[in-house]
């Protein structure tokens, strides 16, 4: 995942009007050290728009979004004490469900973006990551929120299993609420 680096909620507006986020300026400051997580802190993830992420529109197509929170999660797994070291583990953790906002339009530019990602709900075995994809240099603009659910199986039986503590507490320390989605 070259060029990658490790690094907000509101109502819906109409469409063409920026999408601000209302967190305070106090959150926005929290660390931005690579990977580090405390309680309720999100993990960040630069990213680049890819050419190849556009389409006729001239905006990111809304496939390529599902490929970016995708980069996002596994850029952040080893830190979350899932897939440690890149090594296959006894267990995985499938997507079984998404669930994704639309707010701005994203277009090709040399500045990267931000995706951030934490954890809203650890169930017995499955799990929900929320998403913000975010303007780098403007954090109030968001372009996308969005939420993922995955479930934990096991390697060799494919049947879902319960997290372990130590795989519990990894996720616990992206704990936050869940993001705002809007509903059908």
């Amino acid at each position: 995942m070259a060029g990658y680096g490790v690094r907000h909620e509101e109502a819906p507006v109409r469409p063409g009007r920026r999408h601000r986020n209302p967190r305070n300026s106090d959150v926005r400051q929290r660390d931005h050290d690579a990977l580090m997580a405390t309680p309720t802190h999100r993990g960040r993830v630069d990213m680049p728009v890819r050419w190849s992420d556009v389409d006729l529109f001239g905006h990111v197509n809304n496939a390529a979004y599902l490929r970016y929170l995708d980069d996002a999660r596994f850029t952040l797994f080893p830190s979350m004490g899932v897939d440690e070291n890149g090594a296959l583990t006894a267990s995985m953790l499938v997507v079984v469900k998404h669930e994704i906002d639309y707010l701005a339009p994203l277009t090709f530019r040399p500045a990267p973006f931000v995706v951030e990602v934490w954890v809203p709900r650890i169930g017995r075995s499955s799990v929900d990551f929320g998403y913000e994809v975010l303007d780098a240099a403007d954090p109030d603009l968001v372009y996308l929120r969005a939420r993922s659910r995955m479930v934990q199986l096991d390697q060799k039986t494919h049947l879902s299993r319960p997290f372990t503590p130590d795989e519990r507490a990894a996720l616990e320390t992206y704990r936050e609420d869940a993001p705002a989605l809007r509903g059908w």
